[in-house]
């Protein structure tokens, strides 16, 4: 019974470990200002950016810049828009097989309007 016990408890932490360790890294978008104002805004002029990160998933089982690649995207997505109006977020997923793993890429596109000044 007591080697029973220690076996459970050890596949218990192995399984512990191995599914905190599949878990993403979640973001949010932009800030929830209630003092916005839509006419601070100049909505003639906007650009369209895009920003992409990748993962690896070797073997299936050990993820490589996975769980933060969604972070990483926005990073990049928000270092483009500067300090302009960042808005119209689409998130598109992909994902292609190798010989051996899976390689997973975010693609975050917006669109940043120029404030007005």
């Amino acid at each position: 019974m007591k080697i029973l016990n220690q076996s459970i408890s050890k596949l218990a932490i192995l399984a512990f470990f191995i599914l905190s360790s599949c878990s993403g890294v979640p973001i949010k978008f932009g800030n929830s200002d209630k003092n916005f104002n839509r006419n601070s805004i100049d909505f003639s002029g906007g650009r369209e950016i895009s920003a992409t990160a990748s993962g690896f998933q070797l073997l299936l089982f050990i993820p490589i810049n996975i769980n933060d690649r969604h972070q990483r995207a926005y990073q990049l997505l928000s270092a483009q828009a500067g300090d302009n109006y960042l808005t119209n977020i689409k998130i598109t997923e992909s994902w292609t097989y190798g010989l051996v793993g899976t390689v997973y890429t975010t693609k975050l596109e917006g669109t940043v309007y120029p404030y007005n000044r």
